[in-house]
């Protein structure tokens, strides 16, 4: 009997990690598409991995909703993105912290501008979907 509970126990701990990784993988999916719908504009992907009830924080403190994010893609000259170090906390089943280092190149004035930045994402899982609800972006510098 102990033997049975013991075999029971192992089996739902390997299928929770393997359910963790798998979240863990989908967070990191999500995270490169956001930041490549940056450079390529789009506000369909953007669109689908932000909530409706999504906040970011700026690097300057100022309040962006879901729609002004959407509503600025256009306005933006993002050359490319790399992600230099990413790293994804499962808190809860349905709530994940992510946070990550960039280096990116953008047109500022018809000038290439390197820069970098981190940020932290706050995702949910809605409905068996995960979400970005909340973001807070720091600038680390600009040349």
């Amino acid at each position: 009997m102990k033997k049975q509970f013991f075999s029971i126990g192992l089996i739902l701990i390997i299928a929770n990690a393997f359910a963790q990784d798998r979240d863990v993988q989908e967070l990191a999916k999500l995270n490169r598409d956001w930041l490549h719908s940056y450079v390529t504009k789009d506000s369909t992907m953007l669109a689908a991995i932000l909530a409706e009830d999504f906040i970011l924080i700026s690097p300057n403190g100022s309040k962006w909703t879901k729609q002004a994010m959407i509503n600025n893609l256009e306005k933006q000259e993002l050359i490319s993105i790399n992600i230099d170090s990413v790293n994804t906390r499962l808190l809860t089943e349905n709530t994940a912290i992510l946070t990550a280092y960039t280096s990116f190149v953008m047109k500022i004035d018809g000038k290439n501008v390197d820069a970098k930045n981190c940020y932290q994402d706050v995702y949910l899982k809605r409905k068996n979907r995960w979400q970005a609800v909340s973001a807070h972006v720091t600038l680390l510098n600009q040349n």
